[in-house]
């Protein structure tokens, strides 16, 4: 019964917590960085040559201003909604966006694509941006925000920052389903697995660079 009344209290001090900061208008974290799929895109592969693109309606109709930006949903995603809800007052932009640069990447920036994967096959059969590619991205934007910033306000929000991914949908569903050559090569399980040992270097590979 203690321990249940001190996680209470400890959830009610965390949720006021939170709500002053946002109400002072001050995130809780520096950044957000965002890598994976179509469930994380806000519009990177509105800027490649891929089939797999929300730049036309009815994708956005609900969204601000009412027009597409890349999501593959008619408004917000759920990433935009963590963003609001940790204090943002915008989005964290599309990296390959034209107008992704210098101060506008001092709040992240989101690195995602639709159709890529933890399987790196599964974006090139799209031409879709994968992983390793965002992480390149990622690479580039840490030295954009030294630019911008400063080598030690970049430090700061690198190391504070969040880090989401979001990816493996794609894998199974625009690969694995429906490849023949893969599924016979590999079982369910086999795949999941290598999937797993990809997520792993991913993150090894992430949590590794500079500023980090």
């Amino acid at each position: 019964m203690k321990s249940m009344r001190f996680s209470w209290s400890f959830l009610i001090s965390f949720l006021l917590a939170l709500l002053l900061n946002v109400s002072y208008g001050q995130p809780l974290v520096p950044a957000l960085f965002i890598f994976g799929d179509s469930v994380v895109d806000v519009g990177n592969n509105n800027h490649k040559f891929t089939l797999i693109k929300a730049d036309f309606l009815p994708y956005g109709r609900d969204f601000e201003n009412h027009y597409p930006t890349g999501r593959f949903c008619n408004g917000k995603l759920a990433i935009d909604f963590t963003a609001e809800v940790l204090g943002f007052t915008s989005h964290p932009p599309a990296y390959l966006n034209l107008n992704t640069k210098g101060n506008n990447l001092l709040n992240g920036s989101n690195f995602a694509s639709a159709a890529s994967g933890y399987y790196e096959p599964t974006a090139k059969l799209y031409n879709a941006i994968p992983l390793s590619q965002q992480l390149e991205y990622y690479k580039e934007c840490q030295k954009k925000l030294v630019d911008a910033a400063g080598k030690s306000n970049a430090s700061s929000i690198i190391s504070d920052a969040i880090y989401l991914v979001s990816a493996g949908t794609s894998d199974f569903i625009q690969n694995y389903y429906i490849n023949p050559l893969l599924n016979k090569f590999y079982t369910v399980d086999e795949f999941s697995d290598t999937l797993l040992h990809s997520y792993s270097d991913f993150i090894k590979a992430c949590i590794s660079q500079p500023y980090h």
